[in-house]
């Protein structure tokens, strides 16, 4: 099998004749992002003018999952388009390519003629280099940081981490627009904010925005808040710092309730991020020929089940906010179409025009942004690492699959442990009908699109079935 740098050298050459014409795409992934932590999803109670924005102009995908929902296998699996268990990066443990040779997407679209711009957040092994990246101004290296004053890599082959001034989103933002402005087309910027990842710290004018207003602010969509399951109150209570107030223990407050008041104004703060890259791609000219992208890296918990981070197969954790806009999206809307994050390469290089050097698991859903019929009928999600040290934070979550429509939920465990939710009546996924004769039927159907995606993926955890 020929290895990145092989394929790449193979491939670039009768590609780069071919680029001119090509779209820019702009991918923009936030961190532990509730799904519904968006005023475009239904929240009234949070401000998100600019994300509001792309979701009316484009297409906002409202049954959108990540396809496994922890930072550093989150990006394996943007990065090559394969599975958690077929690429082997599969946790915040395994943190580098175990079982993949492949070229990444960033690498196919390089030899295919891109610039390729690293912006943001890394957390794995592989170096934005070997990825494909021709430029990395600002990113960072680990899986948070404070968002003060934050330590950054500069430049594309940096090894250090250096004291940054400034707040991180703001930071992250401005080499964005830079990127943007000096970019030579066609680009592709992947741009990764840490926000709202803990430790939580808005600016003061984002942070006045939400101040005493904590009983008022969960998403109409959330759950009741339940007691604190004793496996989310691990961690250390962060202390504040200037500028706003910094989450500790996932989120908690020293009630133990989640602190939407931060959180949200570190969204807001992002959103305000977003919308000058937005404004960077218009000013630039080349809004009617840049696709943008906008998923959350993971949902976020926020409480739900008495739980906070994420993992788990519960919505709050596996459902994102799922964004297409730009000016090649001429179809404003919404679709409950069940893509993945999966399904993000495989559409960049549709966009792109270029035929991937690999079998993709994902699908592309440029028709579905057209007004199409998506390729699947169900979505995906896996979690594949029952070791403690996969989440460090003191307790393990056990491996499962999960398969989903807009209206049913199919997950199972490696103990073989099953659970049905019909997503129309139990939104909260309170009452498990798989031992329910009355839903054997819908049991049987989604067993076996589960069944099916395993065998398409080679998937061992088919014997759990």
């Amino acid at each position: 099998m020929l290895t990145r740098r092989e394929l790449m050298g193979a491939t670039a050459a009768p590609l780069l004749a071919s680029a001119q014409g090509k779209p820019n795409v702009v991918l923009i992934v936030s961190d532990d992002h509730h799904w519904q932590c968006m005023g475009a999803a239904g929240n009234p109670n949070i401000s998100t003018p600019n994300l509001d924005s792309l979701a009316r102009r484009g297409v906002m995908f409202t049954d959108g999952v990540i396809s496994t929902p922890q930072c550093a296998p989150s990006r394996g699996i943007l990065l090559s388009g394969q599975e958690c268990y077929q690429h082997g990066l599969d946790s915040n443990r395994h943190t580098g390519f175990r079982s993949f040779n492949g070229a990444t997407v960033v690498e196919q679209m390089r030899g295919g003629g891109y610039e390729t711009n690293l912006v943001g957040k890394w957390h794995i092994d592989p170096t934005p280099k070997s990825c494909g990246f021709t430029s990395a101004p600002r990113w960072l290296k680990p899986a948070s940081s404070d968002y003060i004053d934050p330590m950054l890599r500069h430049g594309l082959d940096a090894t250090e981490d250096t004291k940054t001034p400034g707040h991180i989103t703001g930071i992250l933002t401005q080499s964005a627009v830079d990127v943007i402005a000096k970019a030579r087309q066609p680009y592709l910027l992947w741009l990764t904010y840490n926000a709202p990842h803990t430790p939580w710290t808005a600016s003061e004018r984002f942070a006045k925005m939400y101040a005493d207003r904590n009983a008022m602010l969960a998403p109409p969509a959330h759950p009741k808040p339940v007691p604190p399951d004793p496996r989310s109150l691990t961690a250390k209570k962060g202390a504040g710092k200037k500028g706003g107030k910094k989450g500790g223990a996932g989120g908690s407050r020293a009630d133990g309730m989640f602190d939407w008041e931060t959180y949200y104004a570190v969204i807001s703060e992002l959103d305000a991020g977003i919308g000058r890259v937005v404004e960077a791609v218009e000013k630039s000219g080349q809004w009617d020929n840049t696709l943008i992208l906008f998923i959350g890296d993971n949902g976020y918990l926020c409480g739900s089940k008495g739980l906070n981070g994420k993992v788990f197969p519960w919505e709050e954790s596996i459902r994102i906010p799922f964004l297409a806009a730009g000016g090649l999206v001429s179809r404003a809307g919404k679709s409950d179409a069940p893509v993945a994050s999966i399904d993000v390469p495989a559409t960049m290089l549709d966009y792109a025009g270029i035929r991937s050097s690999h079998k993709m698991t994902g699908s592309s859903f440029r028709g579905a942004i057209e007004g199409k019929r998506f390729a699947r009928d169900a979505s995906f999600a896996s979690w594949n690492d029952g070791a403690v040290e996969a989440l460090y934070a003191g307790y393990s979550v056990e491996p499962y699959r999960a398969a989903r429509t807009s209206t049913a939920k199919y997950i199972v465990w490696e103990s073989k442990k099953e659970a049905l939710f019909d997503l129309r009546s139990d939104r909260f996924e309170q009452k498990n009908l798989a031992a329910d004769a009355a839903h054997a039927g819908l049991l049987k159907q989604m067993k076996e699109k589960m069944r099916r995606r395993m065998r398409e993926t080679s998937d061992p955890a088919i014997a759990w079935l």
